[in-house]
């Protein structure tokens, strides 16, 4: 895989960035590949300590080193690390393959020699050889097997390990040592050296006894950090089926194992895990309680002693792995919401609040929002311009707006989007911050691409606030590939931008464009404007004005259509662009669309203008690609004067080669 330039991975200061392209060609091959985050941990004394926490790189939930479907492919790991922020990588060691895993803490003194035993290992195996991220410690690979099942010495910080463990990769080479080679005789021999007669044991843990601090906080089940499946688990028994015993009937105790697992790694502390676990009004509690006769305090123990404990354990053997990060301040987690529950309506009535608006009478807060319009009409600047007076508190249209943080999912005109920015700036006269645009387009038609959008958001709110609005720009360039026309792929779509907007309690602005027969409605399936709480057409006027006119507002009135223009404002050396501006006086009668075939051409030539980076596209290209659709290419020469005479586009000729430019203060 060949790395790119994509968003900056989230790496606390002082831990090193993994070098990709210097990963051993060996480790590559073998889909054991996760990335991890640093976590920190609150111990019992207050003191905080770091660990790795591996996640699947496709999914982003907790990965296991005992469940090879959550780990991937290294491409697959090295792009989720570059894309959504993790802080490094990780191999996963397993029984199928022929490395040896040896793991040696703080071994660099301060003149940066190694110390004995570690300079001895460097020495014998000869093998891939890496500095740890915390940059203190080595990891060593290399081929072989191991004399037993693992080793962890803390003391002397030393471990050894063939399977059931994942090693951080920096791949930040010691002394030229990037191949993995076989370790023979020399692995065996430190392995008896270090570990002597214990090295038969296995490396497992025992928390000890029960021992719960009177004085710990206690978090309820409804604002502990964990999904709302989990929660549903704890308290219905929602989805129990997903644990059988051996006989395929439910399992509470399996059930009970997997929530204990879950509840550890959202750093969770023992008293909150046990008071939820064991409280008669959660469906889950009956495992511990009916096995106590009802009581509470010993169904505690029997929790701890055949559960909990066994989870500590795996859990503080992981931290204890990676006890040289440095330590990181602890950040407060919000708290996460039921999911469906019934609510008695006397209780609605009684908690009815007005309307909140986000653009006053025209966006209302947390609602699920479509804009639509012909291409080439404005729609992307009108919502840009409502993006921008969002996040800065300025007024949109003369109209009253709630300030806040937008998130901008740009699928299209990726060079013009820093031209319109900066022309909008230039204009209001005011800097714009708190709005952020994506690098490129998402298939927002698929789950595990929404939940990485809501992590990478949730990582931003501590510092910028919950967000506003979020934008998605178009439909078309973020649908995955599926079906506008099919209300089963529509229903898809609609599904997660309801994710969006609940998991973030915000509202979802989608930008789209008119249907192929009927310009007075979205293209694809209706089971968009079925679910939608407000609908905005944006269509062209007379005199080169353009309208925002509302079809649905769910919970008000229609406001009065709103007429816009597009303004000029010149940027010196990087070019030209437009801000929306108010129109004088409303014209009736909208501007002549273009015909069926035109509209085809100007799709193609727009297609085309993306592939070939927004900025020129060569006129045999278009004709070429218009060709192959049928389309003649006298036609294709009719329409680019038509596209011309709308200042649509620019022509140029570059020697003997003809070029075309979009025109950015009209592009939709």
């Amino acid at each position: 895989m060949e790395p790119s330039e994509q968003a900056a991975p989230d790496i606390p200061p002082g831990l090193i960035h993994p070098n990709l392209e210097a990963v051993p060609k060996e480790l590559q091959q073998y889909r054991q590949w996760v990335v991890w985050k640093a976590v920190p941990i609150t111990k019992r004394d207050g003191s905080v300590k770091v660990t790795k926490v591996p996640h699947n790189p496709k999914t982003g939930k907790p990965a296991s080193t005992n469940r090879p479907e959550t780990w991937s492919t290294f491409d697959q790991a090295c792009e989720a690390y570059l894309m959504e922020g993790y802080t490094g990588i990780g191999f996963v060691f397993t029984t199928g393959d022929p490395f040896v895993g040896v793991d040696l803490d703080n071994c660099f003194d301060e003149s940066e020699n190694l110390r004995d035993d570690a300079r001895r290992a460097v020495d014998e195996l000869q093998s891939f050889t890496e500095k740890s991220p915390s940059g203190k410690g080595l990891h060593i690979i290399c081929k072989g097997e191991s004399p037993g099942d693992g080793h962890c010495d803390n003391r002397a910080g030393r471990e050894m390990y063939q399977e059931g463990r994942f090693f951080t990769i920096t791949a930040d080479v010691v002394e030229g040592l990037g191949t993995v080679k076989a370790g023979g005789a020399a692995l065996k021999t430190l392995y008896s050296d270090w570990f002597g007669q214990s090295a038969k044991t296995d490396a497992s843990h025992t928390v000890g006894d029960l021992d719960l601090d009177p004085e710990a906080p206690l978090v309820s089940l409804d604002n502990m950090p964990i999904g709302e499946d989990w929660k549903a688990l704890v308290s219905d028994g929602e989805g129990l089926e997903r644990y059988t015993d051996s006989a395929g009937s439910p399992d509470r105790s399996a059930a009970l194992l997997a929530v204990c697992q879950e509840m550890v790694s959202a750093g969770l502390n023992a008293e909150s895990i046990l008071a939820v676990l064991t409280d008669k009004e959660h469906f889950l509690a009956g495992a511990a309680l009916d096995r106590r006769g009802g009581n509470r305090e010993s169904a505690k123990e029997w929790l701890w002693k055949y559960t909990l404990a066994k989870v500590l354990a795996d859990w503080r053997e992981v931290v204890n792995q990676f006890d040289d990060l440095p330590p990181l301040k602890r950040k407060e987690r919000a708290p996460v919401r039921r999911g469906f529950r019934f609510i008695f309506g006397a209780d609605l009535i009684t908690n009815i609040t007005p309307v909140q608006w986000l653009v006053e009478r025209y966006i209302e807060a947390n609602a699920l929002v479509l804009l639509f319009g012909e291409p080439g009409v404005g729609k992307s600047f009108v919502a840009l311009d409502m993006a921008c007076c969002i996040a800065t508190g300025e007024a949109w249209q003369g109209l009253s707006v709630k300030q806040g943080p937008v998130f901008y999912i740009a699928g299209e005109g990726h060079a013009g989007i820093g031209r319109r920015l900066a022309a909008w700036c230039k204009y209001r006269g005011v800097k714009l911050e708190n709005i952020m645009i994506s690098n490129t387009a998402a298939a927002l038609t698929e789950r595990e691409n929404v939940e990485a959008i809501v992590r990478m958001i949730r990582r931003l709110i501590n510092e910028h606030g919950t967000p506003a609005l979020i934008v998605v720009d178009t439909l078309a360039r973020n649908f995955g590939g599926l079906d506008e026309n099919s209300n089963k792929d529509m229903g898809l779509f609609v599904q997660q931008m309801d994710r969006l907007k609940y998991e973030l309690q915000t509202t979802v602005l989608i930008v789209h464009h008119t249907g192929q027969g009927n310009k007075d409605r979205a293209r694809g399936a209706s089971a968009l404007k079925g679910a939608v709480d407000i609908e905005h057409r944006v269509e062209a006027r007379a005199g080169g004005t353009i309208a925002l006119q509302t079809t649905k507002m769910k919970d008000a009135e229609l406001p009065e259509p709103v007429l816009m223009r597009l303004h000029g404002i010149e940027l010196g050396e990087v070019g030209n662009s437009a801000v929306v501006v108010k129109a004088d006086e409303f014209v009736d009668d909208p501007e002549p669309p273009m015909s069926k075939q035109q509209k085809q051409i100007w799709e193609i030539l727009r297609h085309e203008m993306g592939g070939a980076g927004g900025e020129a596209l060569d006129n045999k290209t278009l004709v070429q690609r218009c060709k192959d659709q049928g389309i003649n290419p006298a036609r294709v020469s009719e329409a680019r004067k038509h596209f011309e005479d709308r200042d649509l586009i620019t022509v140029s000729k570059e020697g003997k080669a003809v070029k075309i430019h979009l025109k950015d203060p009209v592009l939709g």
